[in-house]
């Protein structure tokens, strides 16, 4: 018993050194393999994140027509962050094209005391028109844009609404094309309203944009494009020569049409001015005009 005991306790402290040294060989072999299979990930990650910069870097946003009437679909693309200054955001915009002076006019004559109603213009030039509506919400940024690239636009102001910052809509009113037109007094349903109220909106709205801006109004639209023959009398004695409707509209970001699915020479495309994404939502529409091969032109000198 005595001589067994020493070699059984040695016997004991070899094993243990064994394992220890096998369990060490596993532990270093785990940690290499797992140092691989990160430095792998690592740049397997690394090339992908490349991939998507690529990506972004060449996406455009093509707008395109949906399928169903009366509808577009733009087509959502990722664009890069702007590195530019916010300056950036008024400069000149390739896409914008603004037609020359009409080929021809369309005349507008009251026929019994009632002005025409107009929804599109009769024209064989490649122009659309915008018309842009109400005025509670004054945007600098949209303004700075609309200025900067030269884009008409037809106004047609809420008087008391215009009234609060004239400035900001003369600044507009200054683009070559651009006009400050008739929407009433206070955004009231016409055709809801006597002849006597509607006289109130119409030659009231024409009495004090004549005083805001030095001119008085020729045209209007009536507030939800709500009319009736009432309206159109009323219009003319107020010295309006045509009550404008519209054949698109584009409500926030997407485009509506009045028939078919895509823009048309002649169209009028009515817009609202908003507190906000005004840039964004233009450029989405300038977009669209430039695809249908079509340019910017002022109303007034197409309806005279």
């Amino acid at each position: 018993m005595s001589e067994s005991t020493p070699r059984t306790r040695a016997q004991r402290r070899r094993s243990r050194q064994i394992r220890l040294s096998i369990t060490a060989s596993v532990f270093l072999a785990v940690v290499v393999v797992l140092g691989i299979s990160l430095t792998n990930g690592k740049a397997s990650s690394a090339s992908d994140s490349a991939g998507v910069v690529r990506d972004r870097e060449v996406a455009t946003a093509t707008p395109e027509q949906d399928k169903t009437p009366g509808k577009d679909k733009p087509r959502t693309t990722s664009t890069p962050k702007a590195t530019s200054t916010p300056d950036a955001e008024v400069a000149t915009d390739p896409q914008v094209g603004i037609a020359p002076e009409p080929t021809s006019a369309t005349s507008v004559n009251a026929e019994g005391g009632l002005v025409p109603v107009i929804s599109q213009v009769k024209t064989t030039d490649r122009v659309v028109f915008l018309t842009i509506d109400d005025g509670y919400a004054k945007d600098p940024a949209f303004k700075e844009y609309v200025v900067a690239n030269k884009i008409p636009l037809t106004m047609f102001l809420v008087s008391q609404a215009a009234a609060a910052k004239p400035s900001f809509f003369s600044s507009i009113a200054t683009v070559k094309g651009s006009s400050i037109q008739n929407h009433g007094v206070n955004h009231s349903s016409l055709r809801t309203l006597s002849a006597a109220g509607q006289r109130k909106q119409i030659c009231g709205n024409a009495a004090t944009e004549k005083k805001l801006f030095g001119k008085a109004p020729t045209l209007v639209r009536p507030p939800y494009g709500a009319y009736n023959q009432t309206t159109r009398s009323v219009a003319y004695q107020c010295g309006m020569k045509a009550l404008v409707l519209w054949s698109a509209s584009m409500p926030s970001s997407r485009l509506y049409y009045g028939s078919g699915t895509k823009l048309k020479p002649g169209d009028i495309i009515l817009i609202h001015f908003r507190p906000t994404d005004g840039v964004k939502n233009m450029k989405k529409l300038l977009g669209i005009i430039n695809a249908a091969n079509l340019q910017i032109g002022s109303l007034t000198d197409y309806v005279k």
